[in-house]
């Protein structure tokens, strides 16, 4: 049976209290996203408390997907909740999921904000009936349309470019776009898209993202 293999880091003791927390987190979403995305291969996991570049301050917790067998979660360990890290592991998973399903590689910014807009999308659907969802998400998925509209109006021009400012358009924002403006902006993309094919989250998952980005014409 294909499994997330969790590697807590313990060498400081820090995250020792809160290993059946992690656990618990860690089978949750295992058990939602792999059934939902059909992941038929393994995935190591290194849950941490040592890389603080990107905690999400608000939420106690971030993550990060590089390949479709590899995440590394980093939490705070004062702050982390149960509910809260098994959103952000679907969301992850969402990431390893789709590379393991479609290679195709990010060459523009439009192709980023895509990529994460399919996991948060996906993790909107496993958390919808969660009353204490990520603030990073409520704050995504309550901005107006014209707050996202707005978002498009300054990046249009962008959209193409192979080389961006990461951190200012997905992260921390400037005068122009408020924080986690990629995020939010492919997530209005994505719902526009699961709209148009009459498609869920599962099934548009590995969809490629010129197929998606289409809808913007």
């Amino acid at each position: 049976m294909n499994r997330i293999n969790l590697f807590i880091t313990e060498a400081n003791g820090n995250l020792s209290n809160q290993k059946r927390l992690i656990e618990r987190a860690v089978k949750i979403a295992q058990g939602y996203a792999f059934s939902k995305l059909k992941i038929n291969w393994d995935i190591d996991l290194v849950v941490t408390n040592r890389v603080y570049d990107f905690v999400i301050l608000e939420d106690g917790v971030g993550g990060r997907t590089y390949t479709s067998d590899f995440i590394l979660v980093s939490i705070d360990e004062e702050r982390i909740q149960e509910g809260i890290l098994s959103e952000i592991l679907v969301h992850e998973l969402c990431h390893a999921a789709r590379w393991g399903k479609n290679d195709e590689r990010m060459e523009t910014l439009l192709d980023g904000i895509i990529n994460e807009g399919i996991a948060t999308a996906f993790e909107v659907e496993f958390s919808k009936n969660n009353s204490k969802q990520q603030f990073f998400l409520k704050t995504v998925v309550n901005r107006l349309e014209d707050e996202n509209k707005k978002i498009f109006s300054v990046l249009r021009d962008n959209l193409q470019d192979r080389r961006y400012d990461y951190q200012t358009i997905f992260f921390g924002g400037n005068q122009e776009l408020p924080r986690w403006s990629g995020y939010s902006l492919g997530y209005y993309i994505v719902k526009k898209y699961l709209d148009q094919t009459s498609k869920n989250i599962e099934d548009a998952f590995a969809d490629e993202y010129a197929k998606i980005g289409a809808v913007l014409e």
